[in-house]
């Protein structure tokens, strides 16, 4: 799990795993709705941080 940041039992937004370490990544904003705190799972916080790596990778190709 990712060091430094705090665990919580809960739902992951991305996958919708119940009862399971999540780590708060963040507001999610609707249009429609407001906010709401963005929770993930350890799989799924992975999985992001690495499309987020991806695309600075990407971007930082393109200069």
């Amino acid at each position: 799990m990712t060091a430094g940041r705090e665990w919580t039992i809960g739902l992951c937004w991305r996958c919708e795993a119940e009862d399971v370490p999540v780590l708060w990544l963040g507001p999610a904003h609707s249009d429609d709705h407001g906010h709401a705190p963005f929770h993930a799972c350890e799989p799924c916080t992975r999985r992001i941080e690495e499309l987020i790596a991806d695309h600075v990778a990407r971007r930082y190709a393109a200069t």
